[in-house]
């Protein structure tokens, strides 16, 4: 089942969404690096690095989902095109 415009505007908003992300946890890393005692400089490095982690592992995901809805999109296409109508009936329920 392809994704509605709906589903594809949230993805592309996440897409946006990822380089305020970055930019804001760069500017955390930042702020506590440097004014920060050593004990909640290294908690926040770690945690900075685990989150950061996170984030990618769910762009690959968002990325994956993306990439198998146009494959599906594209194989629902060449079946439409090429099966008979009461054929196309029973594939689309």
């Amino acid at each position: 089942m392809p994704l509605t415009t709906r589903d594809r505007q949230f993805l592309h908003a996440i897409e946006r969404m990822k380089i305020l992300l970055l930019t804001l946890a760069v500017s955390v890393f930042l702020y506590l690096l440097f004014v920060p005692s050593n004990e909640i400089q290294m908690a926040t490095s770690i945690i900075g690095v685990a989150l950061c982690g996170v984030f990618w592992l769910t762009q690959r995901l968002l990325t994956f989902i993306t990439e198998l809805d146009h494959e599906l999109t594209r194989v629902v296409n060449v079946l439409r095109r090429s099966l008979p109508a009461d054929q196309q009936q029973e594939l689309l329920r």
